[in-house]
Parts: C-alpha cells; sequence; structure tokens
C-alpha cells in the first residue's frame, strides 16, 4: 500500500511540473492551444489521483480550475498574465497539501483558508465571464473528532459548499468573526461545554443573532436538545452523521 501511494505521489509531483512549465510558458508569451491543453491535461490528472487520495479540497477546485479552462479552450476569455499567477499560486497550494500528506500531516486548518480564497477568486473568474452569479454558502463546522469533521466537510464540499472546520470554541469563534459564516455545526454533546458558550457569546451580538446553527448529538439528549433550542438553534443531526438527512438540513437551511 505505501508503495502504491508512492506511486500516486510521484504522479502528483510530476503533473504538478508539468503544470508549473505549462503556466510559466504562457506568461513568457506562449499562449497557444497546445500549452492550454497541457495545463487542462495537468489539473485533470490532478483531479484524478488527489480523489483517490481523499483531497477533496483539491477535487473541488480543480474542477472548478477545468471549468474556467474550458472556456478559455472556447475562446471566451484569455488565459492572460492574472489568470496565469492565480493558477500558479493555487499549483503552491497543492504542493503544500500533497507535501502535508505523503507526511502524514492531515491536519488541514493550515491551508483550509486558502482553499475558501481560491474558491472566491475562481467563482469570481467564472462569475464575470459568465454573466452569472454563483452563490456559494460557508459552514464552519466545530467537532472535536477529526473523522465526524472530515466525514462532513467532504460530503459538504462534494454538494458545493465551501467549509472551514474547528476541533475548538476558541479557534471556532475566531473563524466565525473572521470570515463570512453562513450556517454552524457544532458538537454539543457530553463534555463540550465551551461550545455552548460560544454560542451564547454569538447570540449577544446581534451580528451572529440570526446565523443558523445546527447541533451536533452523539445521542439524543432531551436536556441538551432543549439547550440547543433555547440557544435558537435550527436543527440537530446524531452521530454517525447520515449523509441525507445532513444535505436536507443544509438545503433547509441555505437554500
Amino acid at each position: 500500500m505505501e508503495m502504491d501511494q508512492n506511486i500516486f505521489f510521484d504522479e502528483f509531483k510530476s503533473k504538478l511540473i508539468c503544470l508549473e512549465n505549462a503556466l510559466i510558458d504562457v506568461k513568457n508569451g506562449n499562449n497557444d492551444i497546445e500549452n492550454i491543453n497541457e495545463i487542462f491535461r495537468a489539473i485533470h490528472t490532478v483531479k484524478g489521483t488527489a480523489d483517490l487520495l481523499g483531497m477533496f479540497d483539491v477535487v473541488a477546485l480543480s474542477h472548478k480550475a477545468e471549468d474556467i479552462l474550458n472556456e478559455i479552450r472556447d475562446g471566451k476569455y484569455p488565459l492572460d498574465d492574472n489568470l496565469c499567477s492565480l493558477f500558479l499560486e493555487f499549483k503552491e497550494l497543492i504542493s503544500l497539501v500533497v507535501y502535508n500528506v505523503s507526511c502524514g500531516i492531515f491536519d488541514d486548518s493550515v491551508t483550509e483558508n486558502l482553499f475558501i480564497y481560491f474558491e472566491k477568486e475562481f467563482t469570481k473568474i467564472i462569475e464575470k465571464n459568465s454573466n452569472k452569479i454563483i452563490d456559494t454558502k460557508t459552514i464552519l463546522v466545530v467537532e472535536e473528532s477529526t473523522m465526524v469533521r472530515y466525514m462532513i466537510k467532504k460530503i459538504a464540499i462534494d454538494n458545493g459548499y465551501s467549509v472551514l472546520t474547528s476541533d475548538n470554541s476558541f479557534d471556532g469563534i475566531n473563524k466565525i468573526r473572521e470570515n463570512e459564516i453562513d450556517l454552524l455545526l457544532c458538537d454539543l454533546s457530553g463534555s463540550n461545554i465551551d461550545n455552548i458558550d460560544m454560542i451564547e457569546e454569538l447570540r449577544v451580538d446581534s451580528k451572529y443573532k440570526s446565523l443558523p446553527i445546527v447541533m451536533i448529538l452523539t445521542k439524543e439528549d432531551k436536556n441538551i436538545k432543549q439547550l440547543g433550542k433555547d440557544l435558537s438553534a435550527k436543527a440537530w443531526l446524531q452521530k454517525p452523521i447520515d449523509e441525507t438527512k445532513l444535505l436536507v438540513v443544509l438545503d433547509k437551511l441555505l437554500n
């Protein structure tokens, strides 16, 4: 298995080098269709390899990059210097993620703000050139379990949402204040008293008084559910998280 993963990582690195070289060629004036096709092929391979390795942030953004490149290949707008620079920055982010995963580092708290940034930048480009408004909602998941955070994030990203995550209330409330969060999924089970304090703090701030909050519970607990209602929580989900129920709740509260 380790040998197989090394093959994937080698393929990743090879395609990232191809991507960088083709983008630099375009920046140097070689803006021909073959270079653009090479950029598309590199990103397409990166997307497929990322999917096999569970890097769903990379998959989602690579898909948007492909949409942009398809428009460029159809002649709808040029691959200009600014767009090349953005793709090169995106390539650096992918390289960082690949390096972290190859070293066994799966904490994406460092990179997820960057993914949100690129998602917004790619969306702006698509909106500008298609005259369509793409309203991507951003969710914050505050949950101490890495596995639960990972699963919720994957499901949400696969269905078109942007996702930030946190494993504690202190970091969570900072992310709420630093970003435009449309919905908070928050673990209120067991010993997560700090998360309750976080919600109480949010509710006294007029800016977050109506922020939709969904409780995550380990088991059905009438007292916790009542507390959630008192804090104006809109819904609750029980672990293990059911994908269908999660998507129904997100759709109801955000769309």
